[in-house]
């Protein structure tokens, strides 16, 4: 990869111009992540993260959904059978392949890549690609699926007309699970969620 190339992407600022560039065609997606690094900045400064961490957390936040643009892309619905949930899994875990082979060619953002090749994987080992558990994920990954299902959610429930307190409840609800307690418990209080959603022990 050239040195220009290198430069470009040096800074957050410029990254964040090239992404909306790259997304332009495609609002919801860019709306999608730029909320996505919002909610992972926030809850990133609730763990405190160095500067130089939340760089990393914002930069892979942008770059998380890149895969999606070179890989076709799949409902994210329960599949009929077993068969079809492996090759849902399959084609998801490709996504983050390629988005991190992509990254991956900057050294500079490759501290995000690792972030965003972690980003699917579940605290109870049920994740992808790699199926790693517990404090085999990296902590800004932790922090990125969080904050990724947090919007995700948001928007499925705005659509839906349903209340925006079945977000933080479905969060309680995989704590544990799918996701950190201690990162669902920060980004409740980032974002001054409801008290009853409180996760036991945080």
């Amino acid at each position: 990869m050239s040195a220009f190339a290198e430069n470009a992407v040096a800074s957050t600022a410029t990254l964040v111009a090239v992404m909306s560039a790259i997304y332009r065609q495609t609002p919801d997606a860019l709306g999608h992540a730029q909320r996505v690094a919002s909610v992972s900045t926030r809850i990133g400064e609730e763990l405190r993260f160095t500067p130089r961490e939340l760089d990393h957390l914002e930069r892979a936040a942008w770059l998380h959904d890149l895969g999606r643009f070179i890989a076709p892309d799949v409902e994210r619905e329960t599949p009929a059978s077993d068969d079809e949930f492996d090759l849902s899994t399959a084609r998801w875990a490709r996504q983050v392949d390629i988005a991190v082979e992509i990254i991956d060619t900057l050294p500079v953002l490759r501290p995000a890549a690792a972030l965003v090749r972690a980003s699917r994987e579940c605290i109870d080992g049920t994740g992808y690609p790699r199926g790693l558990r517990g404090g085999e994920i990296p902590l800004g990954a932790r922090v990125l699926h969080v904050a990724d299902t947090f919007d995700a959610l948001s928007s499925v429930c705005a659509s839906l007309g349903v209340g925006q307190d079945a977000v933080p409840a479905e969060l309680v609800r995989n704590s544990g699970s799918r996701f950190d307690p201690a990162v669902v418990a920060a980004c409740l209080r980032a974002l001054d969620m409801p008290p009853h959603a409180a996760v036991q022990g945080y």
